[in-house]
């Protein structure tokens, strides 16, 4: 074999045997991302973090429950997940709803009977774009559920912007306007005054526009009541409560033993509304 062929012959062999190399290296990759992946997935170490993710419950009640979505499935046409929120199933996860949902349980919170079927409480921020959104769009359309005495909505401050835009100045103005018994009426004035998309920033000047736009008369007692070292702790309290829990963003909803994180269109509300309903009457 003459000096050229056998170098040819070297050059085919080393190719190959990187051919080789290279698809070792990528399937010792991916095994590597596989594991990794298992070991950094949301919710893997924090079941409150996620309380939607399946988990153990008894067998009868896990039965019950996937007997009812399925015959609520048969009856609508509905996709779990897709067109409603999905029942949370892991004890972890109920017991943080459960927590969200007694800590908004007072009256001047709540929109709608007290002995409504569905429970929707409302963690939101007043500064977060997609709050806004949901609380123009969205909440006004729910109207017709608190009329007819499906659903009662709970109000639970989350304040995510405080040092960017003093959304906390908007919260503690709420519970100020909650104590006048004007709290619902806040919130829609002032997701309704801020420009959509927006981060609006709050100062008190804003805060008492806007009461005196929902027609709370006593302001003096209204900027009392949103300074109190009281109220602040309110406020402070209510978004510890959700980060303790697992929630780190806004809007997020506890609506019956499901939930939903952001905004999602007024037909995934009304379905999980429905879906929930439907529970309640099994």
């Amino acid at each position: 074999m003459s000096d050229k062929d056998k170098s040819v012959e070297r050059s085919a062999a080393n190719v190959w045997a990187l051919k080789i190399i290279g698809v070792l290296a990528i399937v010792v990759l991916l095994v590597i991302a596989f594991f990794v992946g298992r070991a950094t997935a949301p919710g893997a170490n924090n079941p409150a973090a996620s309380p939607s993710e399946p988990a153990t419950t008894s067998g009868t009640a896990a039965g019950d429950g996937q007997k009812a979505v399925a015959d609520f499935v048969a009856q609508t046409g509905l996709v779990p997940g897709q067109d409603f929120a999905s029942s949370v199933t892991n004890e972890g996860g109920l017991e943080a709803m459960k927590i969200l949902r007694d800590g908004a349980d007072e009256p001047g919170r709540t929109l709608g009977k007290p002995d409504a079927p569905v429970t929707l409480t409302v963690l939101s921020d007043f500064s977060c774009p997609m709050c806004t959104s949901w609380g123009n769009d969205t909440l006004p359309k729910l109207q017709k559920y608190v009329d007819d005495g499906t659903l009662k909505i709970q109000w639970h401050n989350m304040v995510i912007f405080a040092d960017q835009y003093r959304s906390d100045v908007a919260a503690q103005a709420s519970i100020a306007a909650m104590k006048q018994g004007k709290l619902w009426d806040f919130v829609r004035a002032a997701y309704g005054t801020s420009p959509e998309g927006e981060h609006p920033t709050y100062d008190e000047n804003k805060v008492i526009q806007i009461a005196q736009s929902v027609g709370i008369t006593d302001l003096g007692r209204f900027k009392s009541d949103m300074n109190a070292p009281e109220t602040q702790a309110t406020v402070s309290e209510e978004t510890d409560s959700g980060h303790s829990v697992g929630v780190n963003g806004t809007p997020f909803f506890v609506l019956g033993d499901s939930t939903i994180s952001g905004a999602y269109p007024i037909e995934y509300f009304e379905h999980s509304i429905e879906y929930q309903k439907f529970l309640a009457t099994k």
